[in-house]
């Protein structure tokens, strides 16, 4: 294992900066995914680490060695692509040895290596076969088992599940933490997708534009988001917005929802101006309690998921965010801002075009700065 640190690092390709003041320390175990938007950086720096792309500043450091200028084969990494990279010619069993092979290892050795690695990914009964002859997430396993084999400092993933389909996908990610956490080894996992990022990693780094917007726990990232890019990037459904006046009664914030009066948990001197940003999250919404105080909405869609629903409803009058959200890139980043969601189960049938009670709790309304779009 080995800790992995990129101190001040940066990649300009001519006159377009790529990657800005990228400063990450991994700890030894660590599964830390890289997520973002596409072209947000996220490969670029995992090719820095990797040694297959070179940096225009800063270092990198893989066990407290600085490898900047190293190639590939001398950082001790071993690298998983989304194509997994299989000799087709080759049998399982080939490909899985390869490297060792390339090591001039004993041949005993390699066979035991390669057997030990096949049982571990369930593959051992398809060691004779060719990769035209395994499924999709049979060839990924190939490539991991291949990666396994070699003893590496680091796995670099480079979005290694986009290829396979959508339930495949959600086995095979549970697959790749279990492996991660039995060996131990220090994993950088990259992919665009946050739902990948919220069920695998153990440290997330959301990055924009080149540049990282926040480095946290799946819950710090989902709980307190640093701006208003990460609130709407992390989670499915995306955070629903909406602006609002800024009051101060018997001392402290409180804004509108439509007719709800809503207290803020943001110290009024913090607020600037007399509107801000709001957001809260659709599973947070309180739909059909009609003790609280709260809102009549008219359901414009309805997605039903079996218990789970998706309630689509307009945004109040004059409260739909305009202009740059600062959330371009996300899932959600093309929903029209005249409506919100809310995310419910339970077996209740609901219907396009009803009525329902709508409320937002204190205590789950994030605060943000309408200039800035900083969370206060």
């Amino acid at each position: 294992m080995a800790n992995i640190r990129f101190n001040n690092v940066q990649k300009s390709y001519g006159p377009f900066q790529a990657i800005r003041n990228f400063d990450l320390s991994v700890e030894d175990g660590d599964f830390c995914v890289f997520v973002g938007p596409s072209g947000c950086g996220k490969s670029t720096a995992l090719k820095m680490l990797a040694g297959l792309e070179a940096t225009s500043g800063g270092t990198i450091e893989i066990g407290g060695r600085d490898v900047t200028d190293l190639g590939p084969g001398k950082r001790d990494i071993a690298m998983v692509f989304q194509n997994y990279a299989l000799y087709p010619h080759m049998t399982v069993r080939a490909n899985i040895g390869f490297g060792l092979k390339m090591r001039n290892m004993d041949k005993a050795e390699i066979n035991a290596k390669v057997e030990e690695a096949a049982a571990m990914l369930e593959l051992t009964d398809y060691l004779d076969r060719r990769p035209r002859a395994l499924s999709g997430g049979q060839r990924q396993r190939v490539a991991l088992g291949r990666a396994i084999v070699r003893e590496p400092s680091a796995f670099l993933m480079d979005e290694p599940l986009s290829n396979l389909d959508a339930k495949l996908r959600v086995q095979t990610r549970s697959e790749i933490v279990k492996l991660q956490k039995r060996l131990g080894v220090t994993t950088i996992y990259v992919t665009h997708d946050q739902v990948e990022a919220l069920t695998m990693a153990t440290k997330i780094v959301v990055m924009r534009g080149g540049v990282i917007q926040q480095i946290g726990t799946p819950e710090d990232l989902f709980e307190t988001p640093a701006n208003l890019f990460v609130a709407g990037f992390i989670g499915s459904p995306g955070m629903n917005f909406f602006r609002g006046p800024v009051e101060v009664e018997n001392g402290r914030a409180v804004t509108r929802f439509g007719d709800q009066k809503v207290t803020l948990n943001v110290a009024p001197e913090k607020l600037s101006g007399t509107h801000a940003i709001f957001g809260i999250r659709p599973e947070h919404m309180v739909v059909g309690d009609t003790t609280m105080p709260g809102a009549p909405v008219a359901l414009s869609l309805v997605e039903s998921l079996g218990t789970e629903k998706i309630l689509h409803f307009p945004t109040p009058k004059g409260q739909a965010l305009e202009g740059d959200t600062g959330i371009e890139g996300s899932d959600d980043a093309e929903r029209d801002a005249q409506t919100m969601l809310a995310r419910v189960i339970d077996d209740r049938r609901y219907r396009d075009g009803e009525t329902v009670h709508v409320a937002l709790p204190e205590g789950k309304v994030h605060v943000f700065d309408p200039d800035s779009h900083v969370a206060l």
